[in-house]
C-alpha cells in the first residue's frame, strides 16, 4: 500500500504519530482527518486506534473522522470493524448511526 499523493494527510498523520506533538495539535489533526481518505490513510488511523487502545480522547477523535471517512464513502473496512470497541465503537456507532445507519453491521452495538 503506498503513501498519498495527499500531503494534507500525510502532514496530519505525523502529527498524530509525533509523542512529542501537543495534545492540542493532536486533537485537531484527528478531527480534520475526515476530509481525506485513501486505503493507506485508513490503516494509518487503524494502527492509531490500536495504539491508544480504543480509549483515549485522540482514538476517539480518529474513530469519529474514520466513521466520517465511511459514512462518506458508502462502506466500512470489515476486516478492522470487528476490532473497534470501548468509547471508539461508541463514536464510530453515533456517526454512522446518524449519517450512514445502513452501513452498521447486524448485531453490532449495545443492544
Amino acid at each position: 500500500m503506498s503513501q498519498p499523493d495527499d500531503v494534507v494527510a500525510v502532514q496530519l498523520l505525523a502529527i498524530l504519530n509525533d509523542a512529542d506533538a501537543p495534545e492540542g495539535d493532536q486533537l485537531d489533526a484527528a478531527m480534520e482527518l475526515e476530509d481525506h481518505s485513501g486505503a493507506w490513510f485508513e490503516h494509518e488511523i487503524f494502527k492509531i486506534l490500536r495504539r491508544e487502545q480504543f480509549e483515549s480522547v485522540l482514538a476517539q477523535h480518529c474513530a469519529e473522522s474514520l466513521a466520517g471517512i465511511w459514512a462518506r464513502q458508502g462502506r466500512i473496512d470489515q476486516g478492522f470493524f470487528p476490532e473497534l470497541h470501548g468509547p471508539a465503537l461508541r463514536e464510530v456507532l453515533g456517526i454512522l448511526g446518524v449519517r450512514a445507519p445502513h452501513l452498521i453491521p447486524a448485531g453490532t452495538g449495545e443492544d
